[in-house]
Protein backbone atom coordinates (compact mmCIF):
# COMPACT_ATOMS: atom_id res chain seq x y z
CA UNK A 1 0.00 0.00 0.00
CA UNK A 2 1.46 3.11 -1.22
CA UNK A 3 -0.33 6.57 0.30
CA UNK A 4 -3.57 4.53 0.78
CA UNK A 5 -3.56 3.36 -2.35
CA UNK A 6 -3.35 -0.17 -3.36
CA UNK A 7 -0.16 -1.24 -5.10
CA UNK A 8 -1.93 -3.32 -7.63
CA UNK A 9 -4.71 -0.75 -8.34
CA UNK A 10 -2.70 1.96 -8.77
CA UNK A 11 0.59 1.36 -10.61
CA UNK A 12 1.01 5.50 -11.93
CA UNK A 13 0.87 6.29 -8.24
CA UNK A 14 3.38 3.49 -7.46
CA UNK A 15 5.81 4.58 -10.49
CA UNK A 16 5.63 8.44 -9.45
CA UNK A 17 6.89 7.35 -5.92
CA UNK A 18 9.59 4.57 -6.75
CA UNK A 19 12.88 5.10 -8.65
CA UNK A 20 14.48 2.05 -9.71
CA UNK A 21 18.29 1.12 -11.04
CA UNK A 22 19.27 -1.87 -12.48
CA UNK A 23 23.12 -3.57 -11.80
CA UNK A 24 23.56 -2.71 -15.41
CA UNK A 25 22.25 0.61 -16.94
CA UNK A 26 20.82 -0.52 -20.37
CA UNK A 27 21.54 3.47 -21.26
CA UNK A 28 20.80 5.07 -24.77
CA UNK A 29 24.77 5.08 -25.78
CA UNK A 30 23.94 7.22 -29.01
CA UNK A 31 22.02 10.33 -26.94
CA UNK A 32 23.35 12.61 -25.15
CA UNK A 33 23.37 13.09 -21.32
CA UNK A 34 20.51 15.49 -21.27
CA UNK A 35 18.43 14.18 -24.15
CA UNK A 36 18.68 11.00 -22.47
CA UNK A 37 17.65 12.77 -18.75
CA UNK A 38 14.54 14.85 -20.84
CA UNK A 39 13.64 11.83 -23.03
CA UNK A 40 12.84 10.15 -19.76
CA UNK A 41 11.30 13.44 -18.13
CA UNK A 42 9.09 13.68 -20.50
CA UNK A 43 8.05 10.13 -20.22
CA UNK A 44 6.69 10.69 -16.33
CA UNK A 45 4.94 13.84 -17.68
CA UNK A 46 7.00 16.89 -16.96
CA UNK A 47 6.27 19.84 -19.02
CA UNK A 48 9.10 21.56 -20.41
CA UNK A 49 9.50 24.16 -17.79
CA UNK A 50 9.92 21.84 -15.41
CA UNK A 51 11.67 19.55 -16.99
CA UNK A 52 14.27 21.65 -17.78
CA UNK A 53 14.42 23.15 -14.02
CA UNK A 54 14.92 19.33 -13.07
CA UNK A 55 17.21 18.20 -15.26
CA UNK A 56 19.47 20.59 -14.08
CA UNK A 57 18.89 19.80 -10.22
CA UNK A 58 19.94 16.14 -10.68
CA UNK A 59 22.71 17.23 -13.07
CA UNK A 60 23.96 18.93 -10.49
CA UNK A 61 22.99 16.21 -7.54
CA UNK A 62 25.35 13.77 -9.28
CA UNK A 63 28.11 16.11 -10.46
CA UNK A 64 27.26 15.34 -14.46
CA UNK A 65 26.73 18.94 -15.24
CA UNK A 66 29.75 19.65 -17.01
CA UNK A 67 28.54 16.42 -19.20
CA UNK A 68 25.31 16.96 -19.81
CA UNK A 69 26.60 17.33 -23.52
CA UNK A 70 28.35 14.42 -23.90
CA UNK A 71 27.52 10.94 -25.53
CA UNK A 72 26.35 8.52 -23.28
CA UNK A 73 28.83 6.17 -25.30
CA UNK A 74 31.93 8.15 -24.15
CA UNK A 75 31.51 8.05 -20.82
CA UNK A 76 33.24 5.81 -18.32
CA UNK A 77 30.99 3.04 -16.39
CA UNK A 78 31.16 5.42 -13.28
CA UNK A 79 29.63 8.20 -15.22
CA UNK A 80 27.10 6.19 -17.03
CA UNK A 81 25.90 5.12 -13.53
CA UNK A 82 25.51 8.62 -12.27
CA UNK A 83 23.64 9.40 -15.64
CA UNK A 84 21.62 6.05 -14.48
CA UNK A 85 20.57 7.69 -11.04
CA UNK A 86 20.48 10.94 -12.44
CA UNK A 87 17.27 9.50 -14.86
CA UNK A 88 16.29 7.26 -11.61
CA UNK A 89 15.67 10.75 -9.87
CA UNK A 90 14.10 13.25 -12.79
CA UNK A 91 10.30 12.48 -11.02
CA UNK A 92 11.38 13.44 -7.70
CA UNK A 93 10.91 9.73 -6.62
CA UNK A 94 10.54 8.84 -2.70
CA UNK A 95 11.53 5.15 -2.58
CA UNK A 96 14.95 4.47 -4.75
CA UNK A 97 15.42 0.68 -5.52
CA UNK A 98 18.76 0.43 -6.54
CA UNK A 99 20.51 -2.93 -7.57
CA UNK A 100 24.25 -3.09 -7.09
CA UNK A 101 24.99 0.35 -7.91
CA UNK A 102 28.67 0.14 -6.78
CA UNK A 103 29.20 -2.70 -9.59
CA UNK A 104 32.19 -2.46 -11.72
CA UNK A 105 33.07 1.03 -10.57
CA UNK A 106 36.83 1.84 -9.77
CA UNK A 107 37.44 3.02 -6.11
CA UNK A 108 37.17 6.53 -6.56
CA UNK A 109 33.41 5.94 -8.66
CA UNK A 110 32.62 3.95 -5.97
CA UNK A 111 33.49 7.04 -2.89
CA UNK A 112 31.81 9.39 -5.39
CA UNK A 113 28.58 7.20 -5.53
CA UNK A 114 28.21 6.91 -1.72
CA UNK A 115 28.24 10.53 -1.36
CA UNK A 116 25.69 11.03 -3.61
CA UNK A 117 23.69 8.48 -1.69
CA UNK A 118 24.46 10.23 1.71
CA UNK A 119 23.14 13.53 0.01
CA UNK A 120 19.91 11.54 -0.44
CA UNK A 121 19.65 10.25 2.38
CA UNK A 122 19.62 13.98 3.89
CA UNK A 123 16.91 14.46 1.48
CA UNK A 124 14.76 12.26 3.12
CA UNK A 125 14.83 9.46 0.13
CA UNK A 126 14.30 6.26 1.57
CA UNK A 127 16.89 3.86 -0.12
CA UNK A 128 16.73 0.10 -0.59
CA UNK A 129 20.43 -0.98 -2.17
CA UNK A 130 21.02 -4.54 -2.99
CA UNK A 131 24.57 -5.27 -2.29
CA UNK A 132 27.14 -8.04 -1.34
CA UNK A 133 29.94 -5.33 -0.56
CA UNK A 134 28.77 -4.48 2.71
CA UNK A 135 31.68 -2.67 3.95
CA UNK A 136 31.00 0.30 1.49
CA UNK A 137 27.27 0.41 3.12
CA UNK A 138 28.23 0.37 6.50
CA UNK A 139 28.10 3.98 7.12
CA UNK A 140 25.05 4.09 5.05
CA UNK A 141 22.81 1.94 6.22
CA UNK A 142 20.40 2.36 8.92
CA UNK A 143 19.08 -1.07 8.90
CA UNK A 144 20.49 -4.50 6.91
CA UNK A 145 18.56 -7.65 5.57
CA UNK A 146 21.19 -10.26 5.05
CA UNK A 147 19.39 -12.90 2.86
CA UNK A 148 21.31 -15.96 1.54
CA UNK A 149 19.76 -18.15 -0.45
CA UNK A 150 15.86 -17.00 -0.36
CA UNK A 151 15.81 -16.93 3.24
CA UNK A 152 16.09 -14.16 5.55
CA UNK A 153 19.41 -14.61 8.02
CA UNK A 154 19.78 -11.28 9.56
CA UNK A 155 17.51 -8.04 9.54
CA UNK A 156 18.55 -5.09 11.95
CA UNK A 157 21.00 -2.64 12.21
CA UNK A 158 24.82 -3.00 10.71
CA UNK A 159 26.23 -2.35 14.51
CA UNK A 160 24.06 -5.49 15.65
CA UNK A 161 25.74 -7.69 12.59
CA UNK A 162 29.06 -6.89 13.44
CA UNK A 163 27.99 -7.38 17.18
CA UNK A 164 26.21 -10.96 16.57
CA UNK A 165 27.40 -12.62 13.90
CA UNK A 166 28.84 -15.88 14.80
CA UNK A 167 29.13 -17.17 11.22
CA UNK A 168 32.32 -15.75 10.90
CA UNK A 169 33.20 -14.57 14.10
CA UNK A 170 35.95 -11.98 15.08
CA UNK A 171 39.13 -11.70 18.32
CA UNK A 172 40.51 -9.60 19.66
CA UNK A 173 44.07 -10.16 20.80
CA UNK A 174 45.82 -8.16 23.43
CA UNK A 175 49.30 -8.89 23.85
Amino acid sequence: EIDGHDVLGAPARVRSVLGYMPDFCGVYEDMRVREYLSFFAAAYGLDYGRRTRTIADVLALTDMESRRHDLIKGLSRGMQQRVSLARVLVNDPELLLLDEPANGLDPRARIELMEILKELRRMGKTIFISSHILSELAELCDAVTIIDRGKVKYTGTMKGLLLTSDEHPAFRLTV
